[in-house]
């Protein structure tokens, strides 16, 4: 009988390190502290609704925010400057900031960045526009994750989905 337990004893010590780490390699990452991709201070209309595409992005606006700073919401490495012309996204960037996640900032009058630069959050990285399947200057906005885009949250609070809210940069 001891040397039935003994062997049990030392199954689970063999077994729960596998274990721990199958199971550890199925969790998902925490996402960054992502903020608002504006300059601190500023405040922004920001829409969602049932038939956006994605249906989880959201649209910031302002008064006259043609031109406006639009700065990356969290540090990362861009892995897209393109260009669709007039569809779609027009003028768009893509930042990596690991662990699966991303970010999408899209209808822009101007890119800051180049492909492989390294940013940090809050640093300037286009300008909003009216550019690709656009009806009027905004910032199209996606967090995604694995490639599909998620639902948004600022420092940690949740975007309002589906209406419009004002919201307050704290990307400083």
């Amino acid at each position: 009988m001891p040397s039935k337990r003994l062997v049990a004893v030392l199954a689970g010590v063999v077994v729960a390190p596998v274990l721990t780490v199958v199971v550890g390699t199925g969790s998902a990452s925490a996402a960054p502290a992502f903020q608002l991709p504006f300059p601190c201070g500023q405040v922004w209309s920001g829409q969602t609704r049932t038939n956006h595409n994605p249906q989880l992005s959201i649209d910031f606006n302002r008064a006259n925010d043609e031109g406006d700073i639009v700065d990356a919401s969290a540090a990362g490495t861009v892995t897209v400057v393109g260009n669709l012309g007039s569809t779609s996204y027009g003028r768009w960037i893509e930042i990596d900031h690991g662990a699966g996640w991303r970010t999408r900032y899209a209808h822009l009058s101007a890119q800051r960045v180049s492909v492989g630069q390294r940013v940090t959050r809050g640093q300037q990285i286009g300008n909003v526009g009216n550019t690709g399947g656009s009806t009027g200057a905004h910032l199209h906005f996606e967090q995604r994750l694995n490639g599909a885009a998620v639902r948004i949250a600022f420092n940690g609070a949740a975007a309002l989905y589906y209406g419009t809210r004002n919201y307050t940069s704290q990307n400083c």
